[in-house]
């Protein structure tokens, strides 16, 4: 395990099972991710539904499993459960089921922690998505903030894509059954670039990240496939959660050998009013 943050915000990373984070604790003491049982990690090549759902991914270069340049991507792309090289502050793979190398570093700043990402083609150009999976511990009373240049969300869990207005009713954990599920993403026509996540407390934990990241994801699981309520704030690279539906929608970026995309997200936690 490695243990990287400042006086703001800690974070435990397991290098060996996908670099996920697997703490993520401020200040105040407060835990901000789903923990695990006391189960050991399942092995890898687990369907990831089926392992412990807990803490923070990264997921590439797909999200549902698809087919792409003659590959079957699996579900939840390739990295959440593999062994990644440490180099000092940095974490890197090279990835098994399209040719691409990924890294990722994390930094203290003052108000909590910067990730920084980099993913590069080994050969010939790719298609590529990535999308952040932090599992955020949401008992009730908890709600998703968005800028407000953001109107529409998109359901991406009906085939029809319904667009909605997005309201309070949408924001929270609250209004999602239980043993249900909720996955909706910011229209891709507004750009967005922040997100809140609030506890019925006042505490708060803000995500920003780069404009390579033009879209966001979120995932709201009221026990359909976690332990207990969670909501994960998605911002990623490419729309939506297939690899195949977002080169199909020109709305995934190219790897290039030599060129890295590079992104970040910054955290920054915030205690009770």
């Amino acid at each position: 395990m490695i243990r990287v943050g400042g006086a703001a915000l800690i974070a435990v990373v397991d290098a060996g099972r996908g670099a996920k984070i697997t703490s993520l604790v401020d200040a105040s003491g407060t835990e901000w991710l789903s923990q695990r049982s006391g189960d050991a990690p399942v092995a890898p090549g687990t369907a990831f539904v089926d392992a412990e759902m807990s803490g923070w991914d990264e997921c590439a270069p797909t999200i549902v499993a698809c087919r792409v340049a003659d590959r079957d991507l699996p579900d939840h792309g390739d990295l959440w459960d593999a062994e990644f090289e440490v180099d000092g502050d940095r974490v890197w793979i090279e990835a098994s089921s399209l040719p691409y190398r990924f890294e990722r570093r994390i930094l203290a700043t003052p108000t909590g922690l910067r990730l920084e990402y980099t993913a590069e083609a080994l050969d010939e150009p790719i298609p590529f998505l990535w999308a952040a999976h932090p599992q955020f511990a949401a008992p009730a009373g908890t709600r998703v903030e968005l800028p407000a240049e953001v109107e529409e969300v998109v359901d991406v869990m009906d085939p029809s894509l319904p667009a909605s207005v997005w309201s309070p009713l949408l924001a929270t954990i609250d209004t999602v059954a239980d043993a249900g599920c909720r996955k909706i993403y910011v229209a891709p026509g507004t750009a967005v670039d922040r997100a809140r996540f609030v506890r019925a407390d006042g505490s708060s934990l803000t995500l920003r990240w780069s404009a390579a990241c033009p879209y966001l994801g979120i995932w709201f699981d009221a026990g359909a496939y976690s332990a207990d309520p969670v909501i994960a704030l998605e911002p990623a690279t490419a729309y939506f959660d297939s690899l195949e539906t977002a080169v199909r929608l020109g709305r995934a970026p190219i790897l290039e050998a030599g060129a890295p995309l590079s992104w970040w997200v910054e955290l920054e936690a915030a205690a009770r009013a």
